[in-house]
Order: structure tokens, then C-alpha cells, then sequence
């Protein structure tokens, strides 16, 4: 007599788990079908307009929650994991050099230092101008020289200021070279990364409604997202899809992750996963006899 196999087991999760971890991204979803979804769901007006309704009510809820919460990053951590996330960040080792010489290269850092610079001497000068200090402190004659020295900045800087300027943004276009040695160093790797540590210290101890944007950014930074999801044209995508199906596409996730490993070392993870889909079939079940019934 021959011998059927049983049958398998519709609440274990375990052979759709094994189906999609070890199939080839490809297989599952091949590149031009991923194209047409986004094309199929970028031109839905209706679903945009109503996908931005229903973020905005959960994006409103959201942020008021956050901005109620007077806890630091450190509290919601703990004490031991925050102690081992600074000390990761402190040990940071090195930095990209052309991104350091990008940054230091900027106009905005090239003005800062030049106004910095002019500010400098110009206080450097006050400061050693000991018999004129003296002079704006006593009464009456003191104010009158502090209003002719005030004035006389300001013809120094309409006269002399542009030119003392442009000397001072072309010596810092020179020092960005040497600052960039100077962040780059080995030997200044500890001392940065001492930097590093407590620049991360101090948002860590800041309250979480600290750390938020204003609400007027977030709605900005929300609006732009979904002006460019109503412009944005699937065609945009073709190249970086064929980049990531050109890398990915051929590969499953078990390349990756031992799903079936970790299933096997957490029982209660694998009677999670087969309790979801245990009741997502039985919700499909009951679905389908509903309408046959009505039909």
C-alpha cells in the first residue's frame, strides 16, 4: 500500500520561514515587478493623500508623547549601557581624511575662522592698550574715549576691514591644510575621541523633548517628504534598483542571517512566530468561509 505524507503542519511558520530565507531576492521579487509596484503606487493620488492624512494624525501623537518625556537617553539606557556606548564612541579610531578636508574647506568654516581671526586681533590689541583701559574707566573722559575708539572700528572696517578680510580668508584656506594634519594625526587621535565622547555625554544627559527638532522643522522636513514622493517619477529608481538587484538579487537572506539558528536558540521567539501565523491563517480561513457563504 503506498504511503502518503502527512500533511504539513498549517500553524508552524516554518516552511513559509524556510521558503523565504533561502529563495534569492530575485525569485521572490524580480526587479522589474518591484518597478512596476512603485510605479502602480506612485501614481495613486488617492493613497498619497490619504497615506499623508494618516501619518499626520500618528506623526501628531507621536511627537506630543516624545515631547512629554522628561528622561534622559541615559535613564532609558541604563547606567552600564551608556558606560559602553561612550566608551565605543571614544575609541573611534581616525577619520575619514577627505571628508575632514571637505569640511574644514567649506565657506562656512573658511568665514568663521576669518571672522574669528579679525575679532581676535582687533580684541588682542584692546587688551594690550593698558593706558587707554585705563582712560575708559574714569568719568567723563572715560565714555568719550570708548565712543571715539567705537567709532574709529567702525571707519577701520569700512576702510581697512575688507582688506584685512580677504588676507585673512586666503591665510585660512592655507590653515585648513595644517588643521586637517592637526585632526588627522595619530597623535591626536585620543584627544578627539576624548571630543567625541563628550559631545555624545552631553546629548545623552539632555532630556529626550530636548533632542527634538521644533515642531515647525519636523512638519517642514514631513511636508518636503511627501511633495517628493507626489513629483518623484519611478524612473528615478531605475538605477539605484538595478544597483541594489545587481548586488542582492541572486543572494537569500540566510547569506546573511541563520534564521533557522536562531529560531532553534530562542523556543519562545519560534512559538511567537507560529502563534502569528497560526492566527493569521485562521483569520484567512474564517475570511474565506464568509464569502463563500455570502456569495
Amino acid at each position: 500500500m503506498h504511503e502518503t505524507s502527512p500533511a504539513p503542519d498549517s500553524s508552524s511558520a516554518t516552511p513559509a520561514i524556510n521558503y523565504l530565507v533561502s529563495t534569492p531576492l530575485e525569485s521572490i521579487l524580480p526587479e522589474q515587478d518591484l518597478l512596476l509596484i512603485l510605479g502602480e503606487l506612485l501614481s495613486s493620488k488617492d493613497l498619497i493623500e490619504d497615506t499623508e492624512a494618516l501619518v499626520v494624525t500618528n506623526w501628531f501623537k507621536l511627537e506630543d508623547r516624545l515631547r512629554s518625556e522628561d528622561r534622559s537617553i541615559r535613564q532609558l539606557l541604563g547606567e552600564e549601557t551608556t558606560q559602553r556606548l561612550l566608551r565605543s564612541v571614544g575609541n573611534i579610531d581616525g577619520y575619514d581624511p577627505e571628508a575632514v578636508k571637505a569640511f574644514l574647506a567649506s565657506d562656512a568654516i573658511s568665514n568663521l575662522l576669518t571672522k574669528l581671526l579679525y575679532d581676535g586681533i582687533y580684541e588682542f590689541f584692546q587688551t594690550i592698550d593698558v593706558f587707554g583701559n585705563i582712560i575708559s574707566r574714569l568719568p567723563i573722559i572715560g565714555p568719550i574715549r570708548n565712543q571715539i575708539r567705537d567709532e574709529t572700528k567702525k571707519q577701520l572696517d569700512k576702510t581697512l576691514g575688507p582688506l584685512v578680510k580677504s588676507f585673512l580668508n586666503t591665510y585660512t584656506k592655507v590653515a585648513v591644510g595644517e588643521a586637517s594634519n592637526f585632526v588627522l594625526s595619530p597623535a591626536n587621535r585620543k584627544m578627539f575621541g576624548s571630543a567625541n565622547q563628550r559631545l555624545a555625554e552631553s546629548l545623552i544627559d539632555r532630556p529626550l523633548a530636548q533632542l527634538l527638532p521644533s515642531g515647525e522643522m519636523t512638519a517642514k522636513l514631513r511636508d518636503d517628504a511627501f511633495e517628493y514622493i507626489r513629483a518623484v517619477e519611478v524612473d528615478d529608481f531605475q538605477e539605484y534598483v538595478s544597483f541594489v538587484y545587481g548586488f542582492l538579487g541572486d543572494k537569500s537572506l540566510d547569506a546573511a542571517v541563520d534564521v533557522g539558528r536562531v529560531l532553534e536558540s530562542s523556543p519562545t521567539l519560534r512559538r511567537t512566530v507560529d502563534h502569528i501565523w497560526a492566527e493569521a491563517t485562521a483569520a484567512q480561513a474564517a475570511e474565506s468561509a464568509n464569502g463563500a457563504d455570502s456569495s
